[in-house]
């Protein structure tokens, strides 16, 4: 651990050995001896491992088990068997007490998250370590959704871009007629090459261009009965669409509780951008 959990002191110190306790509990699947906890924490002696095996103890991360060994406790993270995924064949796949049953989705690759958490476990900063667990499946879930967007918009002959602008101009309401400059303002994210989006559009046929009766030079752009039909058959796929009705699969409680999470996260990742923080500078 490059002497990290050795002179690490207080909630620092306690998090750091945790860390490469669960992350080594992840490949082995035991509790090593306090020998072996003293060289995984890079400890000079096993009564300094001890003291550490106290305060865990007391945090809920470990107990003393009948035969008096070491035990995960109730606190104690508890990843996937690293080790039995990453050397289950092709195809096997052991059915036991915790499987799914009739409904089991059959064998699956290892996630090689689960791998880098591991990993990272044994050297990074914890806080590190809990922000990438997070902050890796976001990215991972918004790339598998945009690619399935966009094979979903291509039904129409569109790029999900495109489909994001005529849903803006579905939503400035009826006639559904804008002028351009003013249209950005419904966008829900930012949108490249809008210029270019409504000349395909209008070629298409899915919107117009039509004359601004309060000013003879500006144009108003509209969506049109095609339009409309073209947006209407992409909303009647995504009420079957996984990438976009998942979130029917969680409970209330957990529908709200990301919701508010990610409501925060947005907040937090905004007001640091707008704060200008020079963190990426040398």
């Amino acid at each position: 651990m490059t002497g990290r959990a050795r002179t690490g002191e207080g909630e620092r110190g306690i998090e750091l050995c945790r860390a490469a306790l669960e992350a080594h509990y992840a490949v082995h699947r035991t509790i090593p001896s306090m020998a072996g906890l003293a060289r995984l924490w890079d400890y000079a002696s096993k009564s300094s491992a001890a003291r550490r095996v106290d305060q865990l103890i007391e945090a809920g991360v470990l107990l003393w088990s009948a035969d008096r060994r070491l035990a995960p406790g109730p606190a104690f993270r508890i990843l996937p068997d690293l080790k039995a995924q990453v050397g289950q064949a092709p195809g096997q796949h052991d059915h036991g007490p915790h499987d799914l049953g009739p409904h089991d989705l059959g064998p699956h690759d290892p996630d090689p998250l689960q791998a880098a958490l591991a990993a990272w476990a044994t050297d990074y900063d914890p806080v590190l370590v809990r922000s990438y667990s997070v902050t890796t499946r976001l990215l991972r879930l918004a790339r598998s959704m945009e690619r399935h967007m966009t094979q979903s918009a291509a039904r129409e002959g569109l790029t999900s871009g495109d489909v994001l602008l005529l849903d803006a101009l579905y939503r400035v309401g009826p006639p559904h007629r804008i002028a351009p400059t003013a249209l950005k303002h419904y966008f829900l994210m930012s949108l490249a090459g809008v210029a270019k989006r409504v000349d395909r559009l209008e070629a298409l046929g899915f919107i117009r261009r039509v004359p601004n009766p309060e000013d003879r030079r500006g144009l108003f752009i509209e969506l049109t009965e095609p339009g409309r039909a073209a947006l209407a058959r992409l909303v009647a796929v995504d009420r079957a669409a996984p990438h976009i009705v998942w979130p029917t699969a969680l409970s209330e409680q957990q529908y709200h509780a990301m919701i508010e999470s990610l409501t925060i996260a947005e907040a937090l990742v905004a007001e640091s951008k707008k704060n200008d923080r020079s963190y990426y500078k040398p």
